[in-house]
């Protein structure tokens, strides 16, 4: 009797865990763990920002799990795969001449993962420019030269905007919010 209640047990955990009820999961679908898929959920489109589009470079849309970001990265996969990303999808725009996004989701599987990685980033970068409507705690940017990097999470997601090409960082900030507001949107 003792292992068929453990059993039921482990089975209603289960269902807990894949539904995202147990605050360990995300609330995205099951089609996160296919790349593809997961791509296609996140991807931009030009009716979604007015003035931006998908850029026509080789590899300006990628989609992969985290094991295969060596091929988009180039060898800095590593601080995102010892964290837990499970797949990630890399978006290039172009927007009014010059500027430029490169937009970045990844999925860590668990809240604590991605927030792992966007402490990781914060740190890493000393980010400190706040994002309008966001929590520092939830996203932050780092000044680049001509605009503003932003990391941010979401749940099991885990968000990197990288925007160049503006002469006002506050503008750039200001476009960037707007992208993560976006994406957020788009997770289910």
């Amino acid at each position: 009797m003792q292992g068929r209640t453990m059993k039921t047990s482990l089975t209603v955990v289960c269902l807990f865990w894949g539904l995202g009820f147990l605050g360990c999961g995300s609330n995205t679908t099951s089609s996160t763990l296919d790349p593809t898929a997961f791509g296609e959920e996140f991807k931009l489109s030009s009716s979604d920002i007015q003035g931006w589009s998908q850029s026509t470079a080789v590899m300006s849309f990628w989609t992969g799990k985290g094991t295969e970001l060596e091929i988009r990265i180039d060898g800095g996969n590593e601080p995102y795969v010892t964290r837990g990303c499970l797949v990630a999808m890399y978006q290039d725009l172009v927007g009014p001449d010059p500027q430029a996004c490169e937009v970045v989701v990844m999925d860590f599987g668990t809240e604590a993962h991605a927030n792992s990685m966007f402490t990781y980033e914060k740190q890493l970068r000393s980010a400190s420019v706040p994002i309008a409507q966001y929590d520092t705690s939830a996203a932050i940017g780092s000044a680049t030269l001509g605009g503003v990097s932003v990391y941010a999470y979401s749940k099991a997601l885990y968000f990197e905007v990288q925007l160049t090409g503006y002469a006002d960082q506050n503008a750039a900030v200001s476009v960037a919010a707007q992208f993560l507001r976006i994406l957020e949107s788009k997770a289910k």
